[in-house]
């Protein structure tokens, strides 16, 4: 794990390598095919690229992003086909990855193997895109605005969401995702994007997921230090003024970026503007917390919790309780799940 400029990744690394070397030759044969990252004017360029591989129907695909002139590449998974329903439309979940400065043009395609696997499992399609700037998809790091210094982590947040925004539009248009329904989850600086998102209240879109969402941690290398903590609680407070989806927010109470403490002020700044929230802080976890969404153990933790909103969610509108001052209060809760030394 790295960090530089208030930006770090969490993912998987060895489900990601595995699709690094399944889906390899189809990357580079794509950013050939796309110039090595400029999408043509021609819409044909999206979609599927290649076939689709044995675990969870694993497909590339290339998407628009939030800038014209530049695509995203992307892991789609999907339930198995249902053959009494050849027609059948899975509602979407967005896997939004984090951010690591020293790696970021070298990580593997973002796979989150468990989190999306649980995501499948309750039917439905997940699609992670990379965002411009990591990876395949390659070219400057457009969300990553001003300094640890000086940052501005509102904009940024914005700039990302501008690429999920890109790739609901254009899978919620696609035969077999359905129009609504649509779940955007987020890991780290994906975390973070997310709830930029949520202030866009986009149709398609019922439910936002972060997990250890934020930018800044581990300002200058240091473990519960972050860039422009005032600048990240104030643009908290601006999405929290826009947003009218349900959110459910995971933060473990050993997470060096974004500790308890922080996640707690987070989600008040966001209540106060107004913002849904739910927000769970998990027991330690592992030896570093930030890791929560990385592997199997993460369901037995924050699974059920998830079940639970994601049923509420479906069922009715989640309403938010009104504290002593009438305005929208933050629902907190220390989960009484305990773990046994996970790792990452």
């Amino acid at each position: 794990m790295a960090f530089v400029k208030g930006m770090f990744v969490s993912g998987d690394a060895r489900e990601g390598l595995r699709i690094l070397l399944g889906l390899g030759a189809l990357v580079l044969g794509a950013v050939v095919c796309l110039g090595g990252g400029n999408a043509s004017a021609n819409e044909s360029v999206y979609g599927g690229f290649g076939p689709e591989g044995l675990r969870m129907r694993e497909q590339l695909w290339i998407l628009p992003s939030g800038e014209d002139g530049r695509a995203l590449r992307a892991t789609l998974f999907r339930p198995a086909a249902d053959p009494k329903d050849p027609n059948k439309q899975f509602p979407l979940v967005v896997i939004n990855h984090g951010t690591d400065e020293f790696t970021r043009l070298a990580v593997s395609m973002p796979v989150y193997y468990w989190l999306s696997r649980w995501f499948v499992e309750r039917g439905y399609a997940v699609v992670l895109p990379q965002r411009r700037g990591h990876g395949a998809t390659g070219g400057s790091l457009s969300e990553a605005v001003g300094t640890c210094a000086n940052p501005d982590h509102y904009v940024s947040g914005n700039i990302a969401a501008d690429d999920i925004a890109a790739t609901i539009n254009y899978m919620t248009a696609q035969p077999f995702i359905a129009k609504h329904g649509t779940i955007v989850a987020g890991i780290s600086t994906g975390g973070w994007a997310s709830l930029a998102v949520a202030a866009r209240n986009l149709p398609q879109v019922e439910a936002i997921v972060n997990f250890a969402g934020g930018r800044g941690g581990h300002a200058y290398g240091q473990p519960n230090a972050i860039c422009g903590e005032g600048d990240l609680l104030s643009a908290a407070h601006l999405y929290g003024e826009k947003a009218r989806e349900p959110t459910i927010w995971f933060y473990a109470n050993n997470d060096s970026y974004f500790g308890p403490d922080l996640a707690a002020k987070l989600a008040q700044a966001w209540s106060i503007g107004g913002g849904n929230v739910e927000e769970h802080i998990l027991p330690s976890y592992g030896t570093d917390g930030h890791t929560i969404a990385d592997d199997r153990q993460g369901w037995d933790i924050w699974g059920p919790s998830l079940d639970r909103f994601l049923t509420a969610v479906r069922g009715s509108k989640v309403q938010v309780a009104a504290g002593p001052s009438g305005q929208p209060t933050a629902a907190l809760e220390t989960s009484a799940i305990a773990t046994t030394g996970a790792t990452r």
